[in-house]
């Protein structure tokens, strides 16, 4: 017997997925389509746990959301980094136990500098390894950041503030210098006021004090005669009493 044709409502499945609905759920969802060239069990070595290294990888891969072939590479460099200087840092800790640990006695004060005594040249060994694998971390996050802000037609990375237009500093707007101190000047006396050009000069007051010598002095005797006389004053008379006696005289006694 032929079951009757169900509605649309009923053909649905009601239990089929429709996906992830929550922010998390689709942010996970969104990492299916990644893939990274680590395999846990290929960079695991005994002792170490390959869940670790997946869950290390997962943060990176959602940190930085790789979009394309090249940066999905930096990040793998990042991650192997990671992993190796946990691995350095675990190899020193043993470094140290190893070396403590075939002594056949160690010194009762000095046990970890017995233990340096031997291995410094491992520990200076391990410590170049570090210093290289830093490196290469940072050079792969720079390279990184470079191809997600744009540099190779990237996308920027979720969570990283884009890079905005530099403009220059204003330049600040020099202060107006202080205002001098008015300086208090003496007043200034009439005699001391400029003088117009065309008024003339003043004399110098030697020149003023100095007495003006007459153009034409008037002759003592009178011209043409033998008079002789010179009088002891010469103030009391301007001129021979006896060639002139009616102009002898000066002004101020006549």
């Amino acid at each position: 017997m032929k079951t009757p044709p169900q509605s649309g409502a009923g053909r649905a499945r009601p239990n089929a997925s429709t996906g992830p609905r929550s922010a998390e759920g689709k942010a996970r969802s969104s990492m299916n389509a990644l893939k990274s060239g680590i395999y846990a069990k290929s960079l695991t070595i005994p002792g170490e746990d390959p869940a670790h290294l997946d869950t290390l990888l997962q943060e990176y891969v959602q940190r930085y959301r790789p979009a394309l072939p090249e940066q999905r590479d930096q990040v793998d460099i990042l991650v192997r980094s990671t992993w190796n200087l946990r691995r350095l840092a675990a190899a020193e800790a043993q470094v140290w136990i190893y070396e403590m640990d075939i002594r056949c006695e160690l010194h009762p004060t000095a046990p970890m500098g017995q233990a340096f005594h031997f291995c410094d040249r491992t520990l200076t060994r391990l410590q170049r390894m570090v210093n290289s694998t830093q490196r290469n971390f940072r050079d792969a996050l720079h390279e990184l950041e470079r191809l997600q802000a744009g540099g190779a037609g990237g996308a920027a990375c979720p969570g990283q503030v884009e890079d905005l237009p530099h403009y220059p500093d204003p330049t600040p707007a020099k202060a107006p210098p202080p205002n001098p101190q008015p300086i208090e000047t003496e007043p200034i006396s009439p005699s001391r006021q400029f003088v117009p050009s065309s008024s003339p000069r003043p004399s110098h007051p030697a020149q003023k004090a100095a007495p003006k010598a007459p153009q034409n002095p008037l002759p003592f005797h009178l011209p043409g005669s033998h008079c002789y006389y010179s009088p002891i004053d010469k103030t009391a008379f301007k001129r021979c009493p006896h060639c002139f006696p009616d102009d002898c005289y000066p002004e101020d006694q006549e």
